[in-house]
């Protein structure tokens, strides 16, 4: 897992949540660190804007921990750069 991702993924919720980032461990799930669907809508905005990509709303939704983010990121990623068609 991209140390990278995963440090702009924690620090995006930390900001939005204005909690200390060290708080927030790759299984913390939106439940457990309190973020509602507004937080959730923030938090994909930046996270696409930071990595230049468009995470789906469905895909949005399937999301429930700060890891599966980061794998869902780093998939995105790759396919990008490989130049294959986006899946949802």
């Amino acid at each position: 897992m991209s140390d990278e991702i995963t440090g702009i993924v924690v620090a995006s919720i930390a900001k939005i949540k204005e909690i200390a980032p060290e708080t927030i461990k790759l299984d913390s799930s939106f439940e457990d660190l309190k973020m509602d669907s507004l937080d959730g809508l923030d938090l994909f905005f930046q996270l696409e804007e930071a990595f230049d990509l468009t995470i789906t709303d469905e895909r949005a939704r399937s999301l429930r921990t700060v890891r599966d983010i980061v794998k869902e990121i780093e998939k995105l990623r790759l396919e990008r750069n490989a130049g294959l068609p986006v899946q949802s």
